[in-house]
């Protein structure tokens, strides 16, 4: 029997026991992608990390497994795996800031791990550029939140935006609607083939937070994501392409309120309204166990 030491880490939490959990296994080589696969269903977190010696010039390769799916990009398993390597000792820990470059399913993706004491407080992952696309019918945004035309943001149109991952970020009018907001399952996979998963978001109203999002993603195995980072990211790129943030500006987005998984993501970006550069998102990390997983022969 074959024995792998994992660790678990709420990530975009301001205390233990919230934020969106992750499982890292920080010694991974062996494993075949079935087995990672079968390993991140039995964790049933909205995903599992395995851990690789680098092909190139990164500290790790990691891959990414929802309880479904591998992903070739994720938010919260970039900052929690990245944390996990430096608290590990896998990656040496410079104050204030430590540099960790993943090889992530997109490419070498950095993270810079806040460092405190000696060990890493929580990080911020680097999206690079956004993409945007074409936006989404307004009614069809509407109808598969299971909501009408009139609970969307009256200024802003549903727009598919990508920096690693691709979401439809669907601005509502109010948090009402979005807590009113249901994935409608019989329109779901039509409307993400044509455009992108959905996260809607609505303005607070208040300095912070300064949005609440939801990620309903029941497609990928998670009915309800505690906290998105490969969301907020577009989320960020979008609102400030609308002159809602300015570069530079770091503003507060929620998720997770209505699942008892309160999470609070940094985000900004770098560039103009018009070019922007980077996209940057972060949070806080917390460690809340440790195990070993047995494989059988």
């Amino acid at each position: 029997m074959a024995t792998y030491v994992f660790t678990q880490v709420d990530v975009f939490a301001e205390r233990p026991f919230a934020g969106n959990p992750l499982a890292v296994f920080p010694a991974a080589e062996g494993l075949t992608a079935a087995q990672m696969q079968a390993i991140a269903s039995e964790m049933n977190l909205s995903e599992t990390t395995f851990v690789f010696p680098p092909q190139g010039e990164g500290h790790a390769r990691v891959r990414i497994f929802t309880p479904v799916t591998e992903l070739p990009f994720a938010g919260h398993p970039s900052i929690g795996t990245a944390c996990e390597l430096v608290r590990l000792g896998l990656v040496p820990a410079r104050e204030p800031l430590t540099e960790v470059v993943l090889e992530l399913g997109v490419g070498p993706v950095r993270v810079e791990v806040q460092v405190v004491d000696g060990r890493p407080r929580g990080g911020t992952v680097h999206q690079g550029r956004p993409t945007f696309h074409p936006p989404a019918p307004r009614g069809a945004a509407a109808a598969v939140l299971k909501l009408s035309v009139d609970d969307l943001h009256p200024e802003l149109d549903p727009v598919p935006v990508d920096t690693g991952l691709c979401y439809t970020i669907v601005p509502l009018a109010s948090v009402g609607a979005l807590a009113r907001a249901e994935v409608d399952l019989t329109l779901l996979a039509a409307f993400e083939r044509a455009h992108a998963e959905v996260y809607p978001c609505a303005f607070t109203g208040k300095d912070e937070p300064w949005v609440e999002a939801r990620g309903l993603f029941p497609l990928s195995g998670i009915p309800e994501d505690p906290a998105t980072g490969s969301a907020a990211g577009p989320l960020a790129a979008y609102m400030a392409r609308e002159g809602r943030l300015a570069p530079g500006e770091e503003r507060v987005v929620a998720q997770g309120l209505r699942i008892g998984r309160p999470s609070r993501l940094t985000v900004s970006v770098r560039g103009t309204a018009d070019d922007i550069s980077d996209v940057l998102v972060g949070g806080e990390v917390h460690p809340v166990l440790r195990g070993e997983l047995t494989l059988p022969d």
